[in-house]
């Protein structure tokens, strides 16, 4: 008898302490993993959105270019290319690239650094370019590219990293 009330005492005390402490300890692990998750959609969703913003404004320069008249729609695009709203994109790319150190391994961030260089950087100094030259025919290669490499650029990064976030 007095082995049962032992054991009854035992039992409620550990479940009393395991449910305590481990409960809320595993609560708390839920939680920050959820808020991770959540994070991390959002640094993709952002970081899509920033990507394909930047490259429309690209595109529409490139496709203007590319009928080789330096008319209103070409002179609009330009000047939303050198715009404000073009700038704060870049920006927002940036910042978005720095959240991504928090919550990517170093590996991960590297390339998605090289690859955000190649696209970014790489629209910004064919831009420049091509607004001197002003040839059709190279706006028009320009274009072929964003349609083609750049698209499938953007498409493997932000797959990339939706991989390494493990979403």
């Amino acid at each position: 008898m007095v082995e049962l009330v032992v054991g009854i005492v035992l039992t409620a005390a550990l479940t009393a302490v395991l449910g305590g402490i481990l409960a809320p300890s595993i609560k708390d692990r839920i939680d920050r993993d959820r808020e991770r998750f959540d994070s991390s959609i959002e640094l993709v969703d952002t970081l899509a959105n920033s990507l394909w913003a930047y490259w429309k404004l690209a595109l529409r320069l490139a496709y203007y270019g590319r009928k080789g008249d330096s008319g209103k729609d070409y002179d609009l695009a330009l000047q939303r290319w050198n715009g404000d709203d073009a700038w704060k994109l870049g920006a927002d790319i940036q910042m978005q690239l720095s959240r991504s150190k928090r919550l990517l391994p170093l590996v991960a961030h590297e390339k998605l650094d090289k690859t955000q260089r190649a696209v970014v950087k790489d629209l910004d100094d064919e831009i420049e370019r091509l607004q001197h030259s002003k040839k059709p025919a190279e706006w028009q290669e320009f274009y072929d590219s964003l349609m083609n490499e750049k698209r499938a650029e953007i498409d493997r990064l932000l797959t990339d990293v939706t991989s390494d976030l493990k979403l």
